[in-house]
Parts: C-alpha cells; sequence; structure tokens
C-alpha cells in the first residue's frame, strides 16, 4: 500500500489541538491544505475518522481506533529521530516549570532529581521552578510564560497536552472543635450545609469529592460561596485547625493531626477520593527539542510516583 503517512500526522495533530484551525497554526498549513490532507487520508482508507458538532471534533469508532493505534507509534518515531538529532546537535534552550507548592513537598525531591539527570545529559539548557497556586500555573502556561505545569485540577483541560504523574489521595476533613460545635455529619448532605473552605468560589477541591459521592448536590453546592477562599491546600489546613470549617485536603498533608486527633476525617466510610497529579504543556505551543527530551525525562521517572 503506497501511503502518506504525514497525513497521519495531520490527523493526529487536528484531534489534539482541537479543530482544523489550531492545526492549521501548528503545522504552518493553510486550513484549506489541512482538510484536503484528512480528506485523503479518509479516503485512502475508506473510512469516516472525524464528525463535526457545530463546531466541536468529534471522532468516529473507527477514528478512535486509528488514533490510538498510531499516536504512540508515531510519537515514538519522533523520539527516535529526536536521538539522532541529539547525538548530532547540542540540546539547548531555558526551561520554566510551574508547581503546585503543595504537591511539590512530596514530589520535590524526585523532581530536583530529574533536573539534575537531565543537566547531566544537556549541561547547555537552562532550568528554572516557579512554586504558585494551580490558578496562577495554568495562567502562566496559557500566556507561555513558563514550559511546563505539574499540578491538579487543570479548568482549560482541552488547550493542554497532559500526562498523570503521580496520583494522590484526598479527603474531607474538620477540626475537632468544629465537629463538636456543629451538627454531626451523617451525609454528604450535611457537608454541603456546613461552612466549607476552598481555593476558589468554584469550589475546585470540594467538586469532584461531591460528584464522586453525590453528584445530584453538586448543583447545590455551586449555589453557595465558601466562606474562605485561600490559594493552596496548606492555607486550607492552617484554616482547618483554626475551627473554620470543612475542606478537602490531601492526606499526606494532614497525616499528623489526624493521628492527633487535630483534624477529623469525615464520613470515613466513603471511599477516598483519588486524584492525578497531571504534568501539562500547552497544545499551541511549539515544542523545542529541549522541550521533547524533558517531557521524555519526566514522564520515565515520575510514572510510577504516588502522593498516598
Amino acid at each position: 500500500m503506497d501511503f502518506d503517512y504525514n497525513k497521519l500526522k495531520v490527523f493526529l495533530t487536528v484531534v489534539e489541538s482541537g479543530g482544523i484551525t489550531s492545526a492549521s497554526k501548528i503545522l504552518h498549513r493553510t486550513q484549506s491544505a489541512v482538510s484536503q490532507s484528512l480528506q485523503s487520508l479518509e479516503q485512502n482508507l475508506g473510512l469516516i475518522l472525524i464528525t463535526w458538532e457545530g463546531k466541536r471534533l468529534k471522532l468516529t469508532r473507527e477514528g478512535e481506533f486509528v488514533y490510538n493505534a498510531v499516536s504512540d507509534r508515531i510519537s515514538a518515531i519522533d523520539g527516535q529521530l529526536m536521538s539522532i538529532i541529539q547525538a548530532n546537535h547540542e540540546v539547548t534552550g531555558y526551561i520554566e516549570i510551574g508547581v503546585l507548592q503543595d504537591y511539590s513537598t512530596n514530589i520535590l525531591e524526585d523532581l530536583l532529581r530529574i533536573l539534575a539527570n537531565f543537566r547531566e545529559k544537556y549541561p547547555a539548557v537552562t532550568l528554572k521552578i516557579h512554586f504558585d497556586t494551580s490558578f496562577n500555573i495554568e495562567q502562566s502556561l496559557l500566556n507561555q510564560k513558563i514550559d511546563f505545569g505539574l499540578l491538579i485540577n487543570f479548568r482549560e483541560h482541552h488547550h493542554f497536552h497532559v500526562f498523570e504523574v503521580a496520583t494522590a489521595e484526598h479527603i474531607i476533613v474538620t477540626s475537632n472543635a468544629y465537629l463538636k460545635n456543629n451538627h454531626p455529619f451523617h451525609t454528604v448532605q450535611d457537608v454541603v450545609k456546613a461552612d466549607l473552605i476552598d481555593i476558589d468560589v468554584s469550589f475546585t477541591c470540594l467538586t469532584p469529592w461531591v460528584k464522586k459521592h453525590a453528584p445530584f448536590l453538586v448543583e447545590e453546592l455551586h449555589e453557595k460561596t465558601p466562606v474562605l477562599t485561600v490559594p493552596n491546600f496548606k492555607s486550607i489546613k492552617e484554616l482547618l485547625l483554626l475551627d473554620c470549617g470543612i475542606g478537602v485536603v490531601p492526606k499526606y498533608l494532614v497525616e499528623g493531626e489526624l493521628k492527633k486527633r487535630e483534624l477529623i476525617q469525615i464520613l470515613p466510610e466513603l471511599s477516598t477520593l483519588r486524584v492525578g497529579v497531571e504534568c501539562a504543556i500547552l497544545k499551541r505551543k511549539r515544542e523545542r527539542l529541549c522541550d521533547v527530551l524533558f517531557k521524555k525525562e519526566i514522564r520515565g521517572l515520575l510514572s510510577k510516583l504516588s502522593l498516598v
């Protein structure tokens, strides 16, 4: 079969960027050329790969099969080509990484090891870590002020290439004093009606927990406003210890306080919420050789981490 594999690359780019317009910018081709390449690919394969719901792209079942079959293989070929290029050219660049402060306490040692290994391999690449809030890291990615973001709960998930590097176990807790001074919490609805603390008014931390255990209460939750909003989990923990309300936090962050009974897990009979810590790079960002190699490095060394 005389096949033009460039058409597969176009197909992958359209799917991963979310549309023909974005793909044309990434590929530096006209929208018409991208559309023609897709049509030609479908004709060659005798399959319909993509349908459209308004402006929204949707893969057909055959499209999903093709995407899953070729995406890893194309990435592997790209990686091998990069290795060949790397062998003949010095890798240079400046990479900036945004890290959520609370998670850095558990994976910072591993992240620093990655940076050290990477610098040893590619001494002409400069690396810098920024510790910040989840919202600010995501905004910095969108504005291309940083190259990689390492955090949870991306709001604009569709703008990023994302891969999971670790998982964290989240629980809902309050102080002993708050528990004694308020009605007992027997149900998720009791929790929703309480004084809630979160990192933003959208309940980024609490929404996944409520959605997991009582999805019909999500709307009621979103009709409320947190009594306090703070930028990170560490601040939530401090406010919980000051008897200010109820909040969701990573379990590792409060294990000492749980043992001392300074904080109490609410509804412990419910299953805990496992949250993925993800590394992201902006889809529309043109990846440099140093970006590709760093992504490979961080994927390899963080893939088996678990923050539990």
